[in-house]
């Protein structure tokens, strides 16, 4: 598929089927970027997945996998959407623990390769957490890099010195076949004016207008589970995974380049060969337009 067709694409107004693969429980950012692809009149959710994460919010990846499944649930239910979107276990383990570095097969992954199958389009997967579900169903299913998109918020910028980015470092080695297939893939890195760019505040949350619901959730409840971090302004959470959703929904916040796909080198440096073949980079992301459209997405539900 060629990457100009996606970045055209991205500009129509064609409703977008999308999949959001995330590893909920692992933060609260990932609870937003569902709501928001849910509240958008942009996108049509056809799977919701759970996937795995190992930190001090789990006790394996299997764990961290099976309470992003339930934390998924339970966004669902403040939304009040439980039964209207399929909902998927993903992977308990990672590539990076298999000595073969073999797929993983799961009912997260299936979903991706059936939706790819059923649907005469393009399928944009949006994956925030460890990348194995989606680069365990390419592999079990290579076909279908023809009809997906992957949008992953993984690995840092360009320029600096490490890869040792959360998601990446998940599962380094799913990372690193991802990097290194040819699935069209736009690479959304961290740093400060790519994904950390979107720091929301509390003062920010109050653009979640509405008494319902999700709206109160979103606003009040979420944020003061998440209450631990205090600057000199006062609360702060960089909410980075809102960046999958906000591709779809508003394109123009973005500057993107069309690059050789960097080397996700096994020192976890990057390194550059010219002559391989092409990803979509994220050069820069709008923060206003970003959680201006996601507050306002939230606010429909």
């Amino acid at each position: 598929m060629e990457l100009e067709r996606i970045l055209e694409d991205l500009k129509t107004k064609r409703i977008k089927k999308v999949i959001v693969d995330s590893d909920t429980f692992n933060e609260m950012d990932d609870q937003y970027a569902i709501a928001y692809a849910i509240g958008s009149d942009k996108m049509d959710v056809v799977a919701l997945n759970a996937a795995p994460f190992h930190n001090d919010r789990s006790t394996s990846f299997g764990d961290g996998m099976e309470k992003s499944y339930e934390e998924i649930l339970r966004v669902l239910d403040h939304v009040e959407k439980v039964g209207q979107y399929p909902v998927y276990k993903g992977s308990p383990t990672r590539i990076d623990d298999d000595p073969e570095f073999r797929p993983v097969d799961s009912p997260a992954a299936r979903a991706i390769i059936d939706a790819a199958h059923k649907y005469d389009e393009i399928v944009y997967v949006l994956t925030t957490g460890a990348c194995t579900n989606v680069v365990s169903a390419v592999m079990l299913d290579p076909s279908i890099k023809e009809n997906i998109c992957v949008i992953w918020l993984g690995g840092h910028c360009l320029d600096f010195p490490d890869l040792g980015e959360f998601n990446l470092a998940q599962d380094y080695a799913a990372g690193q076949i991802l990097i290194n297939t040819d699935v069209p893939l736009i690479l959304l890195p961290a740093c400060d004016h790519g994904t950390s760019a979107l720091v929301a505040r509390l003062p920010d949350m109050q653009g979640i207008k509405g008494d319902s619901r999700a709206c109160v959730f979103f606003r009040e409840t979420l944020p003061e589970e998440f209450n631990g971090d205090y600057y000199e302004n006062g609360w702060e959470r960089v909410i980075w995974d809102i960046a999958a959703p906000g591709v779809i929904a508003v394109p123009e916040a973005y500057e993107f380049s069309i690059i050789p796909a960097p080397i996700f080198g096994d020192d976890r440096t990057y390194a550059f060969d010219r002559t391989r073949h092409k990803i979509i980079y994220m050069d820069k992301v709008d923060r206003d337009i970003v959680l201006g459209d996601t507050f306002a997405a939230i606010g429909t539900l």
